[in-house]
């Protein structure tokens, strides 16, 4: 049966994902029985996708040189309204935009607000490196917090809290949000290659690791689509050319009913 290849090269990572289109003509129960299709669904999948593309956003234009920053408002000094966030964020930026040319570099960052229930509100940031004493200059508001990123080059976990962050100001503070992320424009949007797979056989799950580069086991997932009702399986390759050794197979297998993730590791002798 015909399945969609989707592969995409951020960095140091290469996320693979194979998945069924709703056009395929599916065959041995690799479709869900049909349900309705639910606002929240929806709601889900808008937001796993938001999560992959930012995922991709930051592997890609980051790495351990650059900073995970939280600007954060003391209690007198919380904004009232959107727009006024919206101004120091904008005031902020042009500081920081002002420093990166001081030092010879431009500016690229990723934002996103926090507003609590009780008005309680950050700025979270990811930015190219900008010098600690800087910053503190920067911001009046409250206080900072300020940390390297990690040399890893995988930053789907940062992703998935930015996407969290937003999609809570949404619920929590209305007329704060709107945009699950926010983002200088002289950043690189990494296209992924997709490609549609004629075969009679369904996609297997066996990972091939080559020289070079290690599986990201958290990565690895399989789960019915909540709006189409097919299943698709996706994993990220990591590049650590520091790791020399053969090519070995990692074969993944999921149980379906108690949802534990099986992966056994055949490993080679490393090259001497």
């Amino acid at each position: 049966m015909p399945y969609k290849r989707e592969i995409c090269k951020a960095g140091k990572t290469k996320q693979f994902t194979f998945y069924y289109s709703i056009r395929a003509d599916m065959k041995e129960g690799s479709r869900r029985q049909k349900e309705n299709k639910t606002s929240e669904a929806q709601k889900k999948v808008n937001s796993r996708q938001a999560i992959k593309k930012l995922t991709w956003i930051l592997n890609e234009n980051f790495d351990g040189t650059c900073q995970y920053i939280t600007f954060s408002y003391s209690k007198d000094n919380r904004p009232e309204a959107p727009e006024d966030l919206r101004s120091d964020v904008d005031k902020l930026l042009r500081g920081l935009r002002r420093e990166q040319k001081k030092a010879g570099t431009v500016a690229k960052y990723v934002w996103v607000p926090e507003v609590g229930q009780r008005g309680a509100a950050h700025i979270h940031m990811c930015i190219n490196h900008v010098d600690t004493q800087a910053l503190k200059k920067l911001w009046k508001k409250g206080w900072i917090t300020i940390k390297p990123m990690d040399d890893s080059g995988q930053y789907s976990k940062l992703a998935a809290y930015f996407v969290k962050y937003s999609e809570k100001t949404m619920k929590t503070a209305e007329g704060f949000g709107g945009k699950r992320y926010n983002s200088s424009k002289n950043l690189v949007i990494p296209e992924p290659e997709r490609k549609t797979v004629r075969s009679r056989n369904a996609y297997n799950h066996t990972i091939t690791i080559p020289s070079g580069w290690y599986l990201d086991k958290e990565s690895v997932k399989e789960a019915w689509h909540e709006f189409t009702g097919f299943m698709y399986f996706t994993y990220t390759l990591i590049f650590d050319g520091s790791r020399r050794r053969k090519k070995q197979r990692d074969t993944y297998k999921l149980n379906l009913e108690t949802g534990e993730i099986e992966i056994t590791e055949n490993k080679q002798a490393e090259r001497k």
